[in-house]
Parts: structure tokens; sequence; C-alpha cells
């Protein structure tokens, strides 16, 4: 394993486009733009690569499958965040929010972090964290007052809180209704991140009458701001986009918007070919909208047990045979116990263009006349042939099991 993720492209096991209402999604036809995205994302976890949160939380919302990347960077973000507290170094409170999101979303319990090095509850160094933004209003209204960092971190800690059900959310939640007006958020981005933690904390159980009716007049006057600021299908810029977009999908069960989400939806598709998305971090902003989904949805995510169970194979198809030569890698997900064919299905569902394949039946199982539209021929006595660690298979593809992290070679070959 290099300081990447290997030398083969990562993809997943799962990619969860859902549609946020009827014409809200990603067409068919763009799919493969939403992928190529994600992969491009991934690639840039590595153990030699500073930990992103929000490249696993996007990773996690979209319910993609990439477990050496998510395992990287759950490592990381723990290590991290117990050196951070350790030796005392710069954690703010809006990236501790978001190392709380990003566990959470891993079924991590972020209020445990226990590593060699030590252990943290990260919930509360949260709260703790909130109340030092908030404590200039929290004895009332204070005009001249001022959060520590920015109202972009407060809304990133109103959502952490409030995925771990913090009761402190709610609180924190009444004072970030009356004080972040439109006016002091200003950004849309900003305006975006403090409605998520708003919709959160509407979502809680006991919010009082008084609290809902103070967040639910505070929202409207965000998502207003949010909507000033569509133009050509952007909100905002390009990469406030995304975040804006999670905020209006994430408000829409409470709040009836005028919004032209599949216009928002194509400008954003439209961008992804000209690389405006190719940082992780755009990437990681935008891939939850183009999935009808938000930070918000943290909270729900499901942690089933089998999610333990899926293991990384590699497969790569080699032609050094024809003009036209090739040499396509690729890693998927599958669950263990997989079989080579049901692989081989994956990457030709994340990436046609190159793992397509054709096969027969016959009374020794699955036989692969084509791969990548290259197939076998007897008057050139040429075939697929399947190796691991440079060995033949000594069983057809829907009966070899692949192991974890073993890498299947498929060569267009001669006999």
């Amino acid at each position: 394993m290099e300081n990447r993720l290997g030398l083969f492209l990562v993809l997943l096991s799962v990619t969860c486009f859902c549609e946020a209402n009827n014409t809200c999604y990603v067409p068919d036809t763009k799919k493969s733009y939403v992928t190529s995205l994600a992969i491009n994302m991934a690639l840039s976890v590595g153990p030699c690569v500073p930990p992103d949160p929000r490249v696993l939380l996007a990773l996690n919302l979209g319910q993609f499958k990439v477990p050496t990347a998510q395992e990287i960077l759950i490592e990381q973000l723990k290590n991290d965040a117990v050196d951070k507290v350790s030796k005392n170094l710069s954690f703010t409170s809006g990236k501790v929010a978001l190392y709380v999101l990003a566990l959470r979303s891993s079924c991590v319990d972020p209020s445990d972090i226990s590593v060699q090095k030590g252990s943290i509850n990260l919930v509360q160094l949260l709260e703790n964290k909130t109340r030092e933004e908030l404590h200039a209003f929290e004895n009332g209204p204070s005009p001249n007052g001022f959060v520590k960092t920015t109202w972009y971190q407060v809304g990133l800690d109103l959502l952490g809180l409030c995925t771990m059900s913090s009761p402190y959310a709610i609180s924190a939640a009444r004072i970030v209704a009356n004080q972040a007006t439109p006016e002091v958020c200003g950004f849309v981005d900003t305006a975006a991140v403090v409605a998520m933690g708003l919709v959160c904390v509407l979502g809680m159980e006991n919010v009082p009458e008084k609290t809902i009716t103070e967040v639910r007049t505070a929202l409207s006057g965000l998502l207003d701001l949010i909507l000033e600021h569509q133009k050509d299908g952007l909100i905002g810029n390009a990469y406030s986009t995304g975040l804006a977009g999670q905020a209006l999908l994430a408000a829409e069960k409470d709040f009836l918007i005028s919004w032209d989400c599949s216009g928002t939806i194509q400008k954003v598709l439209d961008l992804i070919p000209k690389k405006t998305f190719s940082l992780p971090i755009a990437a990681a902003q935008v891939l939850p909208f183009l999935w009808g989904t938000s930070y918000v949805s943290v909270k729900h995510l499901p942690c089933p047990e089998d999610d333990a169970h899926f293991i990384s194979v590699g497969y790569t198809i080699v032609n050094d045979l024809s003009e036209e030569q090739f040499h396509y890698p690729i890693i998927v997900a599958v669950k263990e116990g997989s079989t080579l064919l049901q692989v081989m299905q994956k990457a030709a569902e994340l990436d046609p263009n190159k793992f397509s394949f054709e096969s027969q039946n016959s009374t020794w199982g699955v036989y692969i006349t084509a791969i990548n539209h290259l197939a076998g021929s007897t008057n050139d006595k040429t075939y697929w042939q399947f190796l691991s660690d440079n060995a033949p298979l000594d069983v057809g593809v829907s009966s070899y099991i692949p192991k974890k992290n073993e890498h299947i070679i498929a060569v267009f070959s001669k006999y």
C-alpha cells in the first residue's frame, strides 16, 4: 500500500442516488459524473495525507463502501483528535464538530474515542467549545456580542450536538435562532450550515414550543437569503451551491420552498467535467447534495452489522495482444464470500465503459467470452485468462471466491 490507496482506482460497492423528490435527482446518463467525482475524492486519502473529516462524511452519506479509505480516515481522525487535545493544539469548535459528524457517520461513538495514545470524549469537548462560542449571548441578547470564531463554525457545532442528541443543542439553537440573522450570516455557505443545524434541532425530542417558533422564524429568513442568491442554477457560487442544496433539501420537509432543484443539479453536473470540484473539499461538499442527502442525515444513518464484512478486491484487465492495448485497474468493495463473477459485475456496474463483459453458461459454470468489448476467438486462439499472484485460477469465475485485498488479473491471452 503506497501513501495513497494503492496503484488501482478505488471504486464503490454501493452508490446511492437518492431522489429528493420527483424532479430533484441525477439523471441516469450523468451518474458516471458523480461516480468519477467520488473516485477522485477517495483517492485523496492516504496514510501520509492529513485527514479531512468532510471526505469521510461525504463517503458515508453516499453509502459508499471504500473500506481502505474509510478505515484509514477513521483511524487518522481518532488519533488526530487525541493528539490535538493531549498536546493542546489548535482544535476549533467547527473542526471538532466535523470530527463528531464524520465518526458518527462511520458508526464510531464520538463520546468514547480510545487509541493507544489516550482517550477523549469529543461530544463533551464540543459542548464546552460551543458554550465558549456563544458565551456573549448566554445571558440574553447582546447586540455588541460576537461568537468566538464564526457563525459558520457555530452552525457546524449545532449539527454535531444535535446529531449526538446533546441537550445543549436545544439551548444553543435558541441562541442561534435569535442571533444568527441573515444580516449576520451574510454568506450563502454560512446561512446553509446554520440552517442545517436549526433543521436538525427541529427534529429533536422535547424542544419547547417557544424554541420551535423561534427556530422556524430564523430558518425562514436564512432560507430566503439562500434562495435570493440563485443565479443560472448556482446558489451563491459553485462552491457554496453544494451546502446550499443540502440545506434546502433538509428543510423541504418543514418548509414550502420555491427552488429549481433540477436546474441546480444540472448546473453542478455541467461543472464536474471542467474540474470545478477537483479539490477533495469541493467534492465533499457537493456530493451529498447530488445524492439527495445532507449533513442533517447523519443522525439517522443506519449502522448495520454486516457493514463490517465488506472487503476490497483488486481487479485489472490487460490486453497486450490487439492493436488497441489497454491496462485498466480498479478496486471494488464486495461482501465477504462474493465470487469473482460478482466482483466483475460490480466493476462493470460502476465503470461500464471499461469493465463490461459477456459470458456464456456451460457445464463447468460461467465462461467469460469478452471483456471491454474484446472477445476471444477460436480462429486466433485467444481467450481471457484469470490469474491471482501470477498463477492461473483453478476454478471458474462463478466459483472462485477472492480474499480480502486479493488482486485478480484478467489477461487477454493465446493458447
